[in-house]
């Protein structure tokens, strides 16, 4: 998104010399000309809010000079589009559950409508199957290779790192299983030879998960 400061700098510097009367008209016609270049260029999306001296949704043409004519990019909705249709593709096919079980949740818990996300949210992708870890980390046999969530994160990273940040980590889930201690080797050389601190009987099980937060300038 440009920087706010920039794009007021440039609707001034295209009103000079305009008669006074026809000054909001042409910041009218400039601002969107802009607003339509940034979405062909890719730098903006076709999701956004418009504020006009600070009024949600008012008509360009109101504009009282200098302005600002603004517009906030929600980026949200393409980017987890993205990210959850990468995970589904990367899941092994035969997974049953696990390649059904992705999904978006905030820290207020999950959310359907993700055009409603705040830019301001953390969005978090993840997967509560109880295997899901093992898929994750290459615990498992699977038709795929490990690693599943860095893929993602790569992805997201590679289409939409201008405006968003994203990072694996392991999180916690409300009502998530709880281990019960037993240990299986991995098949890959150097597996661990005993369970992790974390792993042990009635510790909380920890989810891979994609964390995201916008950019926001």
């Amino acid at each position: 998104m440009p920087r706010i400061s920039t794009f007021e700098r440039d609707l001034k510097f295209a009103t000079a010399g305009i008669a006074p009367e026809n000054i909001a008209k042409e910041m009218a016609a400039f601002a969107r000309s802009e607003l339509s270049k940034a979405i062909q260029e890719g730098t903006g999306s076709e999701r956004y809010d418009k504020y006009v001296n600070g009024r949600l949704d008012a008509e360009e043409e109101t504009v009282v000079p200098p302005g600002p004519i603004l517009y906030v990019f929600r980026w949200w909705q393409e980017i987890i589009e993205l990210a959850l249709q990468a995970a589904v593709d990367r899941s092994p096919e035969k997974s049953g559950d696990y390649k059904k079980s992705w999904f978006i949740m905030t820290p207020g818990g999950i959310v359907a409508n993700f055009d409603s996300i705040s830019i301001n949210s953390t969005v978090i992708l993840t997967n509560n199957r109880a295997y899901s870890r093992k898929i994750d980390v290459g615990h498992m046999r699977m038709s795929v290779p490990p690693g599943i969530i860095e893929d993602v994160r790569k992805m997201v990273m590679s289409r939409f790192g201008n405006f968003v940040t994203a990072k694996r980590t392991m999180i916690t889930l409300p009502g998530g299983y709880i281990l019960k201690g037993r240990f299986r080797r991995g098949y890959r050389p150097f597996a661990r030879t005993k369970l992790r601190s974390d792993t042990a009987a009635g510790a909380q099980m920890t989810y891979p998960a994609l964390v995201m937060t916008m950019k926001v300038e």
